[in-house]
């Protein structure tokens, strides 16, 4: 009877076989010749023994696994929840739409025209205007007014028409650190709302938002880099392997990881966030030195904005292959607003 209920336990242990595993395969396979000494009868109690011991490992080991599998599964979690988060984040926004300059007076090769404008700025005069109510059964409305000192000269807005980069109504008081995004400059008449010595230079369209401190590219004047936009860019080299920008001109992108290649070498993913968790299409090879500082910042699923020069076009790889020199985890950290 004993052996007919071991012989029965049996297909249980090769059931529960875990994922390949090197300690469970060498169960598995002194499994194997116990099976034999059992079933043939040979040194059977102290078989039994070992097949009892062994079980109690692979039950061990399955469990492992299973505690593994669903740490594998919450940080892939995560990391989705992390990249989404990102989509939302005011460095996305400029990543996207708003260029920057290092130095606005001496733009880089290949910074032509673009629809928006990306500026650093410090609020430096501010008045409430009321404009009368249209009629009796409306309350008249009050709207703050800014001038900002940006890098390129001083503009005005309204905070009627120009929102932060989330959507919210503006805020601000003189002194404050912003972030310009705008994609005209006007003068205004005399019907304008505006107080008289805020009518030269109105922002259009885009917006704003206050920040905690300067800009970082301020502070890169050093290799003033031409801003590339999103991924377009870049991903026409990945196609056609042909490089567009003047020899010596490095390039400024935030960049998503997808891969650490090792020895220093990362692939970034160039397809558009709305392809996240589907197989990767286009991508290049970045090529981060040990010694760089913010090199740690570099890993998969992390965003950050690097500057970059030395494009090699690798033909036994088929990748544009790029090398870092700046690295920074965030150019533009907003102040949170009030709910």
């Amino acid at each position: 009877m004993r052996r007919f209920l071991l012989i029965l336990a049996l297909p249980l242990l090769g059931a529960a076989e875990p994922q390949p595993v090197d300690e469970g395969k060498a169960i598995l396979t002194e499994r194997n010749a116990l099976i034999d000494k059992i079933t043939s009868g040979q040194d059977f109690e102290r078989s039994v023994a070992r097949f009892i011991e062994l079980r109690k490992r692979f039950d061990a080991l399955s469990v492992e696994q299973k505690l593994s599998t669903a740490n594998t599964q919450d940080h892939r979690r995560a990391a989705r929840e992390r990249f989404f988060k990102s989509l939302r984040s005011l460095d996305y926004r400029v990543g996207e739409q708003c260029p920057l300059t290092a130095d606005p007076a001496n733009r880089p090769s290949g910074d032509g025209f673009r629809t928006f404008r990306g500026e650093y700025g410090k609020i430096v005069a501010k008045q409430i205007v009321k404009i009368p109510a249209r009629s009796a059964f409306d309350d008249d409305l009050s709207v703050e007014t800014f001038q900002v000192a940006a890098q390129s000269g001083t503009f005005s807005f309204g905070a009627k028409e120009m929102k932060t980069h989330n959507g919210k109504p503006f805020t601000g008081n003189v002194g404050d650190a912003v972030f310009v995004c705008y994609a005209s400059v006007s003068s205004h008449g005399s019907g304008s709302y505006l107080p008289p010595e805020f009518r030269d230079k109105v922002l259009g369209s885009g917006f704003v938002t206050r920040i905690k401190g300067p800009a970082r590219i301020v502070s890169k004047a050093k290799w003033n880099p031409l801003h590339l936009l999103g991924r377009s860019t870049l991903r026409r080299v990945a196609e056609d392997g042909h490089w567009p920008i003047a020899d010596g001109v490095p390039v400024l992108s935030r960049l998503y990881v997808e891969k650490d290649l090792g020895s220093g070498r990362f692939e970034i993913r160039l397809d558009e966030p709305n392809s996240y968790g589907h197989p990767l299409q286009h991508s290049f090879l970045l090529d981060v030195p040990s010694g760089l500082r913010g090199h740690e910042l570099v890993g998969p699923g992390e965003w950050v904005w690097v500057i970059m020069s030395r494009p090699v076009i690798d033909k036994q790889l088929r990748k544009l292959i790029l090398t870092a020199d700046d690295i920074e985890s965030t150019y533009v950290e907003p102040i949170e607003e009030s709910k």
